[in-house]
């Protein structure tokens, strides 16, 4: 169904090879693993595989890729679109209507699929993807895992034969992974062949037969997905574990050391106060719509930056929260988990005082809450983005615009912490995503702060990277500031976390 031969591609304006001399095939409901570190090429042969290289993205394509006869390169975006469908990392770039029915529909209306015989395609794909009670709702006010059935909905209407995912589970709890497992068995089961492209294999057990490994833009490993049992061949190619990771709990998962990565990070203020392991106030650990905490034992004494009380909901919708009380702990790594559209993202907000309670009270030292005392990376790093090159990204953080010998230093100091030196003069939206991550947490460590919140700074991180992060988390937190890790994954979670706070399944 789907062969590679020879494949090699270069971006435009660029003097580096994305792809050299990648070769393989796919058989009609097989499904294949593309795995490999940040920037070794997977979203690059995705988008050759979607048809959008290099007709859309520009570059110099060689080598050969067929599907069903028809040759990347040789037919349009809107022929090869026929057989093969992209879904993004980020589903919310690819939506064009206002709710989850509407883009079903406007989807075959672009392939003159109109009338009743589109209502029963959107309603088939609604019922099999456990869209239809929300069919009538914003795509934009949708949880991360129901965006994403949102887009295979639209994408899988009219039949592909290739489906492609880039990042996939990046921002999805376990549970939403497991939903999203089975909707790709049962698309599998219709005969529908799939590469996956994750830095996340443990949920793919059983849905991928077979993995290819990228690395500098070439085939570095080809074989079964059994095949990452292996933890020489993880580590030399900077995979993670194919075994699902354990719940959280305390101290690191098997005595596992964080490797010491190099960096500095600005030293804290003289005002900023620094303290232990930080005190739930009373509600914490139970009752009141309060968190299941972890932390170690001993004493505990009370933290600076407290919530107390805390009652929060957005218009038309569930109040959240119902009574939170919590503290945090400056020089300490606290992570917060819980299933998606709990509010996660939301107490991040309130924290840092982008939102305010309904009730209830968030202060830092007496003070309330504000951006003036807190630093936040959001979980889409386009959002934060916005300088010419990676380099001043980080300049503009460390001097807010001064620049000077002693500030570029520091800001390339930084960008080797992060291992994005060499990448200093890219424009930040030429990088991967994994690269952007990478790049708006080095710029949220930059600035001295009182509350640094985090939110999934491991999406589109390999194994390599994920260790990087974490030593980074920590190494941040021993230099003065609480930090908050708004995560789904459990693996960075045992790796940096001094206390775990888990949201209980309330609300809607």
């Amino acid at each position: 169904m789907l062969r590679v031969e020879s494949l090699s591609y270069r971006h435009a304006h660029s003097n580096r090879q994305a792809l050299r001399d990648v070769s393989f095939s796919l058989a009609e409901g097989e499904s294949l693993l593309l795995a490999g570190r940040s920037g070794s090429g997977k979203s690059t042969l995705l988008s050759i595989l979607a048809g959008l290289a290099p007709h859309f993205l520009k570059g110099a394509l060689d080598g050969r890729a067929e599907l069903d006869g028809l040759e990347a390169g040789a037919v349009g975006v809107a022929e090869w679109g026929k057989g093969a469908r992209l879904m993004l990392q980020n589903p919310e770039a690819q939506f064009l209507a206002g709710t989850v029915e509407e883009e079903i529909l406007l989807t075959l209306r672009c392939r003159g699929v109109t009338g009743p015989e589109a209502d029963g395609i959107a309603g088939d794909r609604l019922h099999a993807l456990g869209l239809a009670p929300l069919k009538g709702h914003s795509v934009f006010k949708l949880s991360e895992g129901q965006k994403q059935k949102a887009v295979l909905a639209a994408l899988t209407a009219l039949r592909p034969r290739l489906l492609l995912l880039d990042e996939p589970s990046a921002n999805l709890d376990p549970v939403f992974l497991d939903g999203l497992r089975e909707v790709l068995l049962r698309l599998q089961g219709e005969g529908l062949a799939l590469i996956v492209a994750d830095h996340r294999p443990y949920w793919l057990r059983g849905l991928c037969q077979r993995l290819v490994v990228l690395d500098g833009g070439e085939i570095a490993f080809e074989g079964r997905f059994a095949d990452l049992g292996d933890p020489e061949m993880r580590a030399r190619l900077g995979l993670r574990s194919p075994e699902q990771p354990r719940p959280p709990g305390l101290g690191k998962p098997d005595g596992l050391a964080l490797p010491t990565f190099p960096g500095t990070f600005p030293e804290p203020g003289g005002d900023r106060p620094t303290g232990g392991p930080a005190t739930p106030a009373p509600g914490a650990a139970a009752g009141g719509g309060g968190a299941k905490e972890d932390g170690p034992p001993g004493s505990k004494p009370n933290g600076a930056i407290r919530v107390e009380n805390l009652h929060f909901s957005y218009p038309s919708g569930p109040e959240l929260f119902g009574g939170l009380s919590l503290s945090l702990a400056y020089g300490e790594v606290t992570a917060l988990t819980g299933p998606s559209g709990r509010g996660k993202t939301t107490l991040a907000r309130l924290l840092c005082g982008l939102e305010k309670p309904s009730r209830g009270a968030i202060t830092y030292d007496g003070e309330p809450a504000s951006l003036e005392l807190a630093q936040v990376v959001l979980q889409n790093a386009d959002h934060q983005l916005y300088m010419p090159t990676v380099l001043s990204e980080v300049i503009l953080a460390l001097g807010l615009g001064r620049r000077g010998p002693s500030i570029e230093a520091a800001a390339m100091e930084l960008l080797a912490a992060f291992g994005l030196d060499g990448l200093a003069g890219r424009h930040p939206q030429s990088l991967s995503g994994g690269e952007k991550q990478r790049l708006v947490v080095a710029v949220g460590l930059a600035r001295p702060t009182r509350l640094l919140a985090l939110d999934e700074p491991t999406s589109g991180l390999d194994g390599h990277n994920l260790l990087l992060m974490a030593s980074q988390i920590a190494k941040a937190a021993k230099a003065g500031p609480a930090v908050l890790v708004v995560t789904h994954d459990l693996e960075l979670v045992g790796l940096c976390a001094d206390r775990h706070l888990e949201l209980p399944i309330t609300g809607a």
